[in-house]
């Protein structure tokens, strides 16, 4: 297992470090932003069979976050093929760094509402089955449909992941200060579709009421002008995340 970074640190310590790690990735924010546009892009063009648009199928989370991975890996390679190849053994990481393994990553994407990452119970330190290194640097997708809605690059270690109690239970998921201190967000015009849900207050009667006057997306909230009290509470909740996305509009 990798020497965690984060290891007899104050948490304190742990934004400061992670964003250490970010400066030494052999790739920028902005490239893994544009490859993850590319990728999502292509995945939705895709035909099957060279006629059914893969848009038109009703594709698992887990499928698309796969083909996702592929053409991610795929795009990084042709960019890159002397310095990145993808998994060739169960003990390869998602992306292989070629000159260094302490920059293989791990790519984790979730279809589900909200933007949580989840793993299988593997991830948890205490799994006998453990193959692979589970610590190091994670490059995380979150997504809802055919919207992307949160891309992140940070560093997650092996005991960062809490398996379910139940000794059926399959997944694993991430302590709230991995998200806060070790997982850093790249932002772009892709939040601006991101379901309104996502945005902090909305219930489902709230939702309802949001719909009812056409806000579906972030970039509607953020196109509001009017007076309802209940839309312009909610970017009032939102307003320093709103803010960070007006920039993009």
């Amino acid at each position: 297992m990798s020497i965690s970074p984060y290891k007899n640190k104050p948490k304190e310590e742990w934004l400061s470090i992670t964003k250490k790690l970010i400066e030494k990735y052999p790739l920028s924010n902005d490239e893994i932003l544009e490859i993850s546009l590319l990728a999502w892009n292509r995945l939705w063009t895709t035909k099957v069979g060279n006629t059914i648009n893969l848009s038109e199928v009703d594709l698992p989370a887990t499928v698309i976050g796969y083909f996702f991975q592929k053409l991610f890996t795929y795009e990084l390679i042709k960019r890159y093929p002397k310095n990145w190849r993808g998994e060739k053994s169960k003990e390869d990481k998602d992306l292989v760094y070629i000159h260094n393994n302490f920059f293989n990553t791990e790519m984790k994407t979730s279809g589900q509402m909200g933007y949580k990452i989840f793993g299988n119970r593997s991830y948890n330190k205490n799994s006998k089955n453990n193959i692979k290194d589970k610590s190091g640097y994670y490059i995380t997708i979150n997504f809802s449909g055919k919207t992307l809605t949160l891309i992140r690059l940070g560093w997650i270690d092996q005991e960062d992941w809490n398996s379910q109690v139940s000794e059926n239970g399959q997944a694993a998921t991430l302590k709230q200060d991995v998200y806060k201190y070790k997982l850093i967000e790249i932002h772009g015009a892709y939040q601006l579709k991101s379901p309104i849900q996502l945005l902090d207050g909305i219930g489902h009667k709230t939702f309802e009421k949001l719909k009812n006057e056409n806000i579906l997306t972030f970039e509607d909230i953020l196109n509001y002008s009017g007076n309802n009290s209940i839309i312009n509470t909610i970017k009032e909740r939102n307003k320093n995340f709103l803010n960070i996305l007006n920039q993009y509009r």
